[in-house]
């Protein structure tokens, strides 16, 4: 699944960049789309508060506190490409820093021209990057209809249950046959077998509590 946030004030432009993005991916794949519209912060709070990780990102930047929001959602996800909107009278000092790291800009008000250009671009990239990624970024989950590639730092944990794996990313649970010890000697080595039925991504433990044998981890 391929997940797409968009946050912009204007409607009509969000609809722009939907259609856009809709139209690109599939004459690239045919991979589910999950397609997040955000007009506010409001938007983007709920977004953050649903465990959602974005493999790609449009976002408008009109001041500083859109910059400072924008600073948290790549802390969550730093290899997700990232679009920026913006205005000619927007300085360029606010948001060209490391850790915004865009992959693209276009300046405002916009047009189907060029935002077309800009995402068939952006999407060539994607598709390559994603195709060159696994196995050394990525887990290969094969399915009937295809494979499914889950970058490791979406990778919460994998559990093994009713003896099926079932692996935990963001918001999204996948099922598919295998055993812990097979899918352990195929992860980098920050993955951790912590219980006879797990293994956690430790990048994403926030603590640890003993007495309780119990890790709570990051979305």
């Amino acid at each position: 699944m391929i997940s797409i946030l968009s946050f912009n004030r204007d409607a009509a432009e969000q609809g722009m960049i939907e259609q856009s993005c809709r139209r690109e991916i599939a004459r690239r794949s045919d991979e589910p789309l999950q397609y997040t519209r955000a007009m506010g912060y409001e938007d983007l709070r709920q977004f953050d508060a649903a465990d959602n990780l974005a493999d790609l990102i449009y976002y408008e930047i009109e001041n500083e506190a859109d910059v400072e929001r924008l600073k948290g959602l790549r802390q969550k996800t730093p290899l997700a490409l990232l679009a920026l909107f913006t205005s000619p009278q927007i300085s360029p000092m606010l948001y060209l820093r490391p850790r915004i790291a865009p992959s693209m800009l276009l300046l405002q008000p916009l047009s189907q021209e060029a935002l077309d250009g800009l995402n068939s671009e952006l999407l060539d990239t994607f598709f390559e990057q994603m195709e060159t990624a696994a196995p050394s970024r990525c887990f290969v989950l094969k399915e009937r209809d295809g494979k499914t590639l889950l970058p490791y730092e979406k990778i919460s944990y994998f559990e093994s249950r009713n003896k099926k794996i079932h692996l935990r990313a963001g918001s999204e649970e996948y099922e598919f046959y295998d055993s812990i010890e097979n899918i352990e000697g195929q992860l980098p080595e920050y993955f951790m077998r912590c219980h006879r039925s797990f293994l956690v991504n430790t990048r994403k433990i926030q603590k640890i509590r003993m007495a309780e044998n119990c890790l709570e981890l990051y979305s």
